[in-house]
């Protein structure tokens, strides 16, 4: 049987996520914008640099699972090793993304390596961590709590970020009186921080699977997970792909206002200084939906809490379409789209440890960090996605980027507008309307599925003894 989980695991699970977001807040916000502006490299490399790295980031996301399930379990245990290990080899590999060696090429070959080996080596850690809930939890409502304190824990690190990234970067480069070094202490302090975050998890949740020795020595746990049980895990998990079709569409919500929503305060508020007060204010909001989430889906089931965020934020944000202009009132729906967005990235987390069990279930073998790993296939796809819906609204609605922000026409308002709030709207409503009709594992399904996996594995424990 499962232990119990602690006081500290219910509180601080998702501290890692908090030093891995403040480290790839880093890349978020600023990577482009080192490259053009600090690094000063020319725009057709930078292009460059954009597409080989993104492509190969979402190349790769299918293999990080399935390296921790297809490979032996180390001594600290299958997911928990990855942690301890990984995070101190990102430190080096991180920087190298925010330097200037040499010409302008060998300077992009450079930045290539480091950001697709810096990657390679944060995207295992953090699927080995989010591949501790089904490990952690004993019920669903268990995967439910973990979850949204994880999507807690990422939206302070963000939160914090805020306060803090472009301050240090710019505090860095005038003590060293060089500006690409700056952003060089920058990376490598957040992912010194990552480390320690991810760590302080390794400690707390000691226990909680099985070690390397131990199976060794005969437990239960198999020793690795074939490919053929990898691939049997999707092709006879029904609520795995209709999970990964509804996640690419909520993520698609996620990415695209991201991305839109400079233009909104540029060419619609015609207001760029309120862009700060918004970053925080959907922060602190989302952070708090976050936090509630496990309350929901508690009460109600991760699946109900889940169409509730996505029908909620695709209303919210229709409605707030329809009242952009006035900005007080499109700060008001905003804001409560918001929340449901915060609900939404929780609890879709516990929707994936859900479906591990289900496989679990049906093969006989855990591949929870192969199935919990495929979450980042849907986040990929989504923002590689993202890089074509925006352009092609801009473009139907006449944007040109020399025309003054003041002279935007109203075409332009509305264009900016719908790619902003309308079209996640409908990525929002088409991804719950697939998990409504399609999505059919249930909570109490779940709650029996684990009972029998747990009947299995004890009598496989008596016949090994």
């Amino acid at each position: 049987m499962k232990k119990p989980l602690t006081k500290t695991i219910k509180t601080f699970y998702g501290f890692g996520d908090f030093g891995f977001n403040l480290m790839a807040a880093v890349e978020i916000y600023f990577f482009v914008f080192f490259l053009t502006d600090i690094a000063k490299l020319p725009l057709g490399l930078v292009a460059v640099i954009g597409t080989i790295t993104s492509v190969v980031d979402a190349v790769s996301s299918p293999f990080y699972g399935a390296i921790i399930s297809g490979t032996k379990p180390m001594r600290w245990g299958r997911n928990r090793s990855w942690m301890l290990l990984l995070p101190p080899l990102v430190i080096p590999t991180y920087i190298f993304q925010y330097t200037k060696i040499g010409s302008d090429t060998v300077a992009a070959i450079i930045i290539c390596a480091g950001f697709i080996v810096s990657h390679i080596l944060w995207n295992i850690p953090w699927v080995a961590n989010l591949s501790l809930i089904p490990v952690l939890a004993t019920n669903p409502d268990e995967a439910a709590l973990l979850s949204s304190r994880r999507a807690t824990w990422t939206a302070l690190g963000g939160i914090v970020f805020s306060f803090t990234g472009e301050r240090l970067a710019r505090y860095f480069g005038q003590v060293t009186n060089n500006q690409v070094l700056g952003y060089t202490i920058l990376a490598g302090l957040t992912a010194v921080v990552m480390t320690l975050c991810y760590w302080f998890v390794f400690k707390i949740t000691e226990g909680y699977e099985p070690t390397g020795g131990e199976m060794a020595a005969g437990s239960s746990a198999q020793d690795r997970v074939s490919f053929r049980v990898m691939w049997k895990s999707i092709t006879q998990n029904p609520p795995l792909i209709v999970l990964l079709i509804a996640d690419f569409f909520r993520n698609m919500t996620m990415f695209v206002m991201t991305a839109a929503a400079a233009y909104y305060f540029t060419y619609v508020a015609q207001n760029m200084a309120l862009f700060p007060t918004y970053l925080l204010a959907v922060s602190l909001v989302q952070m708090a939906g976050s936090y509630i989430s496990g309350s929901i889906a508690k009460k109600l089931s991760t699946r109900t809490a889940t169409l509730i965020s996505l029908f909620g934020l695709a209303i919210s944000l229709i409605v707030c379409k329809m009242v952009a202009m006035n900005l007080t009132l499109f700060f008001v729906f905003l804001l409560i789209a918001t929340v449901f967005l915060g609900i939404g990235a929780s609890v879709t987390v516990g929707l994936y440890s859900d479906v591990s069990v289900y496989a679990r279930w049906k093969t006989g073998e855990d591949a929870s960090a192969f199935i919990m790993g495929l979450m980042t296939v849907a986040l990929k796809l989504a923002i590689i996605s993202r890089g074509t819906v925006i352009p092609f609204i801009l473009d139907r609605a006449g944007f040109d980027p020399n025309v003054d922000p003041a002279a935007a026409t109203m075409a332009l308002k509305t264009g900016v507008v719908n790619a902003f709030l309308l079209v996640p709207g409908i990525f929002a409503l088409i991804s719950g309307i697939i998990l409504l009709l399609f999505y059919k594992l249930t909570r109490e399904k779940v709650i029996e599925l684990q009972n029998e996996i747990n009947q299995r594995e004890m009598k496989a424990q008596e016949t090994a003894n």
